[in-house]
């Protein structure tokens, strides 16, 4: 259980000035722009030093928060989230954000007409979300972008994260007792808040429908610019000691090997995963690494039929699955580590819980957000390192775990199979 938090308004204040101070100098003393409430002041450092400067001026930030409204108006707060959410998922569904211009701003009436909906909702919609920093209306009856809603306009992967948040898993979500009390003792992929709401589990929810599964896809490398921070991956592995080909396994639309590509142009890539996922991969593909990012239709579950691959990554995909199935994945890839040299690692780069305790409330709460959409989506869970290495022995007693490397929110956990 965590420790309540010490302090009164003023230490607590004195914190928030203490930590702002550190988070301005940093930003300083490395040539990062200072944050401003221009629409274009999107961009943060993405360095594990500021996400600790972040996370310490939040954990305070809140902490006064908390004392000066306590806990009646945070309940109030906490319970109308889900009404900003359907707010966000109309702006989405009727192209607000990509509606209202890049710069300048557009009447009311304009953005009403040219979504296609009436002015009434479209002003009432648009001045909720305005108070939580997404639009701003700088004359009545006009609206322009706060960053926020700038970044949805431009950046069409994390627009797709967020539409497939609001629209199929928070469906999914208000299902969650439902499943529960319909299956108190278990879960897997086929027990799920999202079968409860949709009634097929999510990978063939997709298969049926073609626009969200494309969508999905974007969404997916979108959620890897807002949690998934590659140099855990791309920093933490010595990639330029590696020839040959690298199989990126459940590797989506390849955006991880495309990056990869792109920094170590002495591999080729194989990015497995459904033929859906492929689509949106090939729209990803940049002239300089065309020919050495190739995509293959393969299932995790079935073994793996590459061989002599100087590294195999399985990158975000444990996460997606109950202990039962994950197990059946690392199992799958022994014939192609037992076709590759005893040099060929596995690596494995997921979401790895920390021993409890060690989190600071804001990384904490990032985790435990993850492990419950893998519940409510996947019939999936976050882990532990030790939880990994007893998943890795009942696949195959010749897993070894011989590194690992925490990172932020991820981790590499390095492992060979022992000849």
């Amino acid at each position: 259980v965590s420790k309540a938090p010490d302090g009164n308004l003023l230490a607590l204040a004195d914190d928030v000035v203490r930590h702002t101070q550190a988070v301005a100098e940093y930003l300083r003393a490395n040539n990062y722009a200072q944050p401003t409430f221009a629409p274009d002041s999107i961009d943060r450092p993405e360095t594990p030093e500021y996400a600790k400067l972040h996370s310490r001026l939040k954990q305070s930030l809140e902490n006064l928060q908390y004392l000066v409204e306590g806990p009646k108006r945070h309940f109030r707060a906490l319970s109308c989230q889900g009404y900003e959410l359907a707010a966000i998922q109309v702006a989405l569904d009727f192209n607000f954000f990509t509606i209202v211009p890049t710069e300048g701003h557009i009447s009311l009436t304009e953005l009403a007409k040219q979504a296609g909906v009436d002015l009434d909702r479209t002003s009432r919609i648009v001045r909720l979300l305005a108070t939580e920093f997404i639009f701003r209306e700088p004359t009545p009856g006009y609206v322009a972008h706060s960053p926020s809603s700038y970044l949805l306009h431009v950046d069409e992967e994390i627009r797709s994260t967020l539409h497939y948040t609001v629209d199929e898993m928070l469906q999914a979500a208000s299902s969650t007792a439902d499943n529960v009390r319909a299956s108190p003792h278990e879960y897997d992929s086929a027990l799920t808040p999202f079968v409860t709401r949709h009634g097929l589990p999510i990978f063939e929810y997709y298969e049926n429908d073609t626009q969200r599964s494309i969508r999905f896809a974007k969404a997916m490398a979108g959620w890897a610019k807002l949690n998934l921070n590659i140099n855990a991956l791309k920093d933490s592995f010595p990639w330029a000691d590696l020839k040959g080909t690298v199989v990126d396994v459940g590797g989506g639309s390849g955006k991880v090997s495309i990056t990869l590509a792109q920094h170590f142009p002495a591999l080729d890539f194989i990015v497995q995963d459904s033929a859906d996922m492929h689509v949106a991969g090939q729209s990803l593909l940049t002239d300089d690494i065309r020919g050495r990012v190739s995509f293959m239709q393969h299932s995790f579950f079935e073994p793996q039929p590459v061989g002599d691959a100087a590294a195999f990554i399985l990158r975000a995909c444990a996460l997606n699955w109950c202990d039962r199935d994950v197990v059946t994945m690392l199992r799958a890839l022994v014939p192609g580590l037992e076709r590759s040299k005893p040099t060929t690692p596995l690596l494995i780069n997921d979401l790895v819980v920390p021993v409890q305790g060690t989190l600071t409330r804001d990384f904490e709460r990032g985790l435990r957000q993850i492990d419950l959409i893998m519940l409510v989506g996947f019939g999936g869970k976050l882990r532990t390192e030790a939880e990994f290495g007893a998943l890795l022995k009942q696949a195959d007693e010749r897993y070894e775990i011989r590194g690992y490397r925490p990172e932020g929110l991820m981790g590499l956990i390095e492992v060979y199979l022992r000849r």
